[in-house]
């Protein structure tokens, strides 16, 4: 039994450590909660989730998943997979100073944005529009985060975990976050509706953790953005606002970090100065008016959404007329009959566009539009 061998002395010296050195309200591995009850591991259970989270078949896809730039051949512009890590890299070091549980930051930080379309946030405006026609409800990336690693590729995570993925958007409304401490599962039933009734709404994470993830998300992005649209031409580095964060990745978080550090520090709350939070404002909204809607990164946009409609059409129809023998079933619910035994079939075509890679999707439509050469018939 793990309790009789010298791993359990690990386990039991890593949880004193937690409570003499960690934040009062830090998330402590002791309070660790699984839907499916505890797991007997030498472990720490939120180290366990990052664990599962790398080895997972969602984070593989990453690293062919758009971030901002997509159809573009660069080796030096960033994708889902770098970002994710970014941001995890950002938070860690800042919750190591504050006395959180970094192995939940990393855990939320890298399992975040799973649950992202092709084609980033453009691709989820279009398969929203699919999913309200077809289902009701819009798409929202941080609920079907929870939804990939708690249904499609079940992890088991634990309930911060999952909390934090959903939470994760919104940084930007506040400068002040307050976790909404002592969530329980039904909590976060009736938050994963809140965000498919309101997809632009702001969700309170339940933890210190979850609430630093929150804003370092925002915070990972702005400078990054703008580096890789200089390295585009897209931009002049002259042309970025003139704050005291600077204008450059490096200067924005280096500024970043003190202050986040300096109003968060021994609270119960994650905290940026009102100065540095219009600041963060101002670059934010020059990213959005000079780089994300940028005419040169948007040429191939109308393609793109009707690409999602074809794929969408042919899935649905092929998956209602021939069941156990259309292609989604046998390449995407063979394993997965008990989870969809009872999903509705758009909502079935929804999960599996939303899970593929950007090249997948490309060459799914190519597979499906373009004609294929037929080799010459030879008579016996």
């Amino acid at each position: 039994m793990l309790k009789e061998s010298p791993l359990a002395n690990y386990r039991e010296a890593a949880e004193a450590h937690e409570s003499a050195h960690l934040h009062p309200k830090a998330a402590f591995s002791k309070d660790h909660q699984r839907l499916n009850g505890p797991e007997d591991d030498h472990r720490l259970p939120y180290k366990r989730d990052v664990d599962r989270i790398v080895h997972s078949k969602a984070y593989m896809r990453y690293s062919d998943k758009t971030q901002v730039v997509y159809l573009m051949d660069s080796d030096h512009i960033t994708h889902r997979g770098l970002h994710v890590q970014l941001v995890s890299q950002f938070s860690r070091g800042i919750a190591e100073i504050l006395r959180l549980n970094t192995n939940l930051v990393e855990a939320i930080a890298l399992g975040h944005d799973v649950g992202h379309p092709p084609f980033g946030h453009e691709g989820e405006g279009y398969l929203s529009k699919i999913s309200e026609e077809y289902t009701g409800h819009p798409f929202a990336h941080p609920w079907q985060s929870c939804r990939l690693f708690s249904e499609i590729e079940p992890l088991n995570l634990g309930l911060a975990v999952y909390d934090g993925f959903l939470c994760h958007d919104g940084g930007m409304r506040e400068s002040l976050l307050t976790p909404r401490y002592g969530k329980t599962w039904a909590d976060h039933a009736v938050d994963k509706q809140e965000k498919l009734n309101d997809t632009d709404g702001t969700i309170i994470p339940m933890s210190l953790e979850g609430c630093l993830v929150k804003l370092c998300d925002t915070m990972s992005y702005v400078g990054k953005d703008i580096e890789d649209a200089i390295g585009l031409g897209i931009i002049a580095r002259s042309q970025v606002p003139e704050t005291h964060l600077g204008n450059t990745n490096r200067e924005i978080l280096g500024n970043l970090a003190r202050d986040i550090i300096q109003h968060s520090y021994n609270n119960d709350y994650i905290a940026i100065s009102e100065k540095t939070f219009n600041a963060l404002h101002e670059l934010r909204n020059f990213n959005f008016q000079h780089i994300y809607i940028h005419p040169k990164l948007k040429v191939e946009s109308k393609k793109i959404e009707k690409g999602y409609r074809i794929l969408f059409q042919h899935f649905y129809e092929e998956l209602q007329s021939q069941g156990r023998t259309s292609y989604i079933w046998k390449n995407f619910l063979v394993n997965k009959t008990d989870i969809y035994q009872k999903t509705d079939p758009a909502q079935i075509v929804i999960d599996y566009i939303a899970g593929m890679t950007d090249h997948f999707f490309v060459r799914a439509l190519e597979k499906l539009v373009v004609p294929m050469r037929i080799e010459q018939w030879h008579t016996p």
